[in-house]
């Protein structure tokens, strides 16, 4: 049996939650809320399995964004497939905070990871090249559209981060 594990991340209430419900098959949460940081919110870790095919399983951790997670993080990005930053479309304060996050991760680890961008509903996505400005990372990095509450999108979003896996894979093996 094979596990991989994905980190799910991002500011509160950007759908993080919601995009584990979505794709997985069991969700464990922890016991109780966690109050951190400056803030003083309440964040919820979660813990989602969906089977990719059978013998091989991926385990979806949600991490809150938080600062104070930070040393979770550093335990969990050994052999991490990748992160998932969840970013809400719809609050421009989770502009900074996102755009702050991507770089707390950079300066963690060089895993791969994927902006979702979430609740566009009948908004127009802004321009690919203008958010990735505005949340500092590069052209090669890539901004998903997606419904986190849709199971085809959430696989989508998914699916782009496993591709930017198997990418880097091919590049160290060649």
């Amino acid at each position: 049996m094979k596990l991989m594990n994905v980190i799910v991340t991002g500011p509160p209430s950007s759908g993080k939650s919601m995009f584990i419900k979505t794709l997985s098959e069991h969700v464990f949460h922890t016991p109780e809320q966690i109050a951190v940081g400056k803030s003083g919110h309440a964040y919820t870790i979660e813990f989602g399995r969906m089977s990719v095919r059978p013998g091989f399983f991926l385990y979806l951790a949600g991490l809150p964004g938080d600062e104070s997670f930070q040393f979770v993080w550093e335990r969990l990005v050994d052999g991490l497939l990748g992160f998932v930053v969840i970013f809400d479309a719809k609050s421009r304060a989770h502009m900074d905070e996102t755009k702050s996050l991507i770089k707390r991760l950079k300066n963690l680890t060089d895993t791969p990871f994927v902006v979702v961008l979430n609740r566009l509903e009948n908004r127009q996505a802004p321009e690919a090249s203008e958010l990735k400005k505005d949340l500092g990372i590069s052209r090669e990095e890539q901004v998903v559209c997606c419904d986190v509450q849709d199971k085809s999108s959430a696989k989508q979003a998914l699916n782009a981060l496993l591709n930017i896996g198997i990418k880097q894979l091919k590049k160290v093996s060649a």
